[in-house]
């Protein structure tokens, strides 16, 4: 379908008019034309074909002409002929939070500003703040919005997407304009950064749906306002768009904007070859007359089913071969979050923890955790308040006593330091009294690859080093990974029976999607764990599950899903073939 990108068109022209001076109303004819095209239920191009695009609201014969124009020959020669008036980078200012074409035009004019970064440059020098109806609070949002076009392409951490979502969320499920909603996208697939949010909603009202919508305080620009949808930038520079469909399209439009492109591709040329059409509206079977029987689009399940396949879960969506497996009534049975039985990487006030140990088993007791690892940092660490062996072993007699009374049992563990030259912050008459062992790198992350590899295999040699904490120790957008094999890892862990962690903690989710596929391939088992440093932090549990099925792993290949009895005898028989 066209419409987005002749909507986005349309826009392109209004802002245009309204930076060069034009007339208001000129203005806002193109820009209620965008919304109506945006809004259309239907493809603009079939609208063409049966020569009704004048009869749509707000179109006249003008902007009629030029929407042909572009149908036929993929450009608008008004829109063209508008950018040759104006710097190429004047327009992509209007991606930056806080800028509308009015302020644009008085950066331009008075300040010859033609480029987000010279704008940048302006408004570090105070030259922003000096414009009469701008100051230093609108300069301070400008360059707000300036950063946030900078920083990693626009993407954020999963954990910020997550606030957004829970603060639409609770509005949207008090609304009673609302019958139901969904967030979509890469969102709803699992992936560990997100680029924008997309939130699809059942209402008999619509139009007062996204009306309410883009006039929430949370919204600080209003990209766009329709019928059907709106698209808003949040106060944290995020945007986020709303979409209201009908009940008889929700699934096919839940399947349609949850992606990935790749996989809506190959799943629509699937359904041609079984002469079938899908799209954000339904499954259809065609006809001689082209116009096609509606077969499926109230739920996903029912979409799937009626092409002959599996339910595909959000997180597989990625055009890998999950469509082919469906096919075949293959897929595998992916672990979930209820499968999980306690956590492998818990920090207390031991060591860098803002919690004690009864405070952190108490809240996984209430998370249904029959078991949690309190997994304090060893001693080298210092900036980790690292715990020296005296402190050890009276954090091991806190858990015997606290093990009489609790109702959750809790594992006396330690994350212990891979020293540079591959030995263990602890001797072994140390590390043997511990339930687990995480083994992890936290120093000389730029060491080269033949000497990280050398270090982590000589680690993976000792009996007790039952898991590799963040096997790569990359922070998203902050740190790059440390040069290890991975391959040569995860065939390390296999061969030795070491398991590979999965560390939740939103800017780590290492090891990553890809890496446990091919772990879960070569029989490497995985743990997740949260390395919470404070009780909210157990919530990131969600981010791990997430991530070990975008990596197709199943309860059987992750060591959480095992009982306390089952977890110790496992940990027990896998040092003693160590040795």
């Amino acid at each position: 379908m066209k419409n987005e990108e002749i909507a986005k068109k349309l826009q392109d022209i209004a802002n245009l008019l309204e930076i060069k001076g034009e007339n208001p109303f000129k203005i806002r004819s193109y820009a209620n034309a965008a919304e109506t095209v945006s809004s259309l239920p239907e493809d603009i191009a079939k609208i063409a074909d049966r020569g009704e695009i004048s009869s749509l609201p707000g179109i006249g014969k003008s902007i009629a002409e030029k929407i042909g124009e572009f149908l036929e020959t993929g450009k608008i020669n008004y829109l063209e002929e508008l950018k040759k008036q104006f710097p190429d980078g004047l327009l992509k200012m209007l991606a930056v939070p806080g800028l509308g074409p009015k302020k644009i035009r008085i950066l331009f004019e008075k300040l010859n500003i033609r480029d987000i970064r010279g704008l940048e440059i302006a408004v570090r020098r105070g030259d922003v703040a000096k414009l009469p109806g701008f100051g230093e609070k609108t300069a301070e949002n400008i360059m707000r919005g300036v950063e946030f076009l900078s920083r990693s392409a626009g993407r954020f951490l999963v954990v910020k997407a997550k606030e957004i979502v829970d603060d639409f969320g609770r509005w949207l499920t008090k609304n009673k304009g609302c019958e139901n909603w969904a967030v979509c996208g890469s969102y709803r697939r699992g992936c560990e950064t997100i680029g924008d949010l997309d939130i699809l909603a059942l209402s008999k009202n619509p139009e007062k749906l996204i009306k309410e919508f883009t006039e929430r305080k949370y919204v600080a620009k209003v990209s766009a306002r329709g019928k059907t949808k709106g698209s808003v930038i949040t106060v944290d520079n995020i945007q986020v768009d709303l979409r209201v469909v009908e009940k008889k399209s929700w699934g096919a439009a839940l399947l349609y904007f949850t992606g990935s492109k790749k996989h809506n591709i190959h799943l629509r040329e699937f359904a041609v070859k079984k002469n079938l059409t899908l799209n954000e509206y339904g499954l259809y079977r065609k006809t001689k007359t082209g116009a096609g029987k509606f077969l499926a689009g109230s739920t996903e399940k029912e979409v799937y089913e009626k092409l002959g396949m599996q339910y595909i879960p959000p997180e597989l969506r990625e055009d890998s071969g999950e469509i082919a497996l469906a096919a075949e009534q293959k897929l595998p049975e992916l672990v979930e979050e209820k499968d999980i039985k306690g956590d492998l990487h818990v920090h207390s006030t031991y060591s860098d923890g803002a919690f004690s140990i009864a405070q952190m088993a108490e809240a996984g007791l209430k998370m249904g955790y029959e078991w949690i690892a309190i997994c304090d940092h060893s001693r080298s660490l210092k900036i980790a308040n690292g715990v020296s062996i005296k402190d050890l072993m009276r954090k091991k007699e806190e858990i015997r006593e606290l093990n009489k009374k609790s109702r959750i049992k809790i594992l006396f563990g330690a994350e212990v330091d891979i020293l540079k030259d591959g030995s263990l912050d602890y001797p072994d008459e140390i590390l043997s009294q511990l339930d687990v062992c995480l083994a992890a790198v936290h120093t000389g992350f730029k060491q080269p690859a033949d000497e990280m590899n050398r270090r982590l295999l000589i680690a993976m040699e000792n009996p007790y080093v039952d898991i590799i904490a963040h096997p790569t120790a990359r922070l998203i957008g902050k740190r790059n990974p440390i040069a290890v094999d991975v391959d040569m890892l995860i065939e390390k862990a296999a061969e030795k029976n070491i398991v590979l962690e999965v560390n939740s903690y939103p800017d780590r989710l290492d090891l990553k999607d890809s890496h446990i596929r091919e772990a879960v391939r070569r029989g490497a088992k995985l743990s997740l764990g949260c390395d919470a440093h404070s009780i909210k932090h157990l919530n990131y549990r969600t981010f791990g599950v997430k991530t070990l099925r975008r990596g197709w792993a199943k309860r059987g290949d992750v060591i959480n899903t095992m009982s306390a009895p089952r977890l110790l005898n496992f940990i027990k028989m896998r040092r003693e073939i160590k040795k």
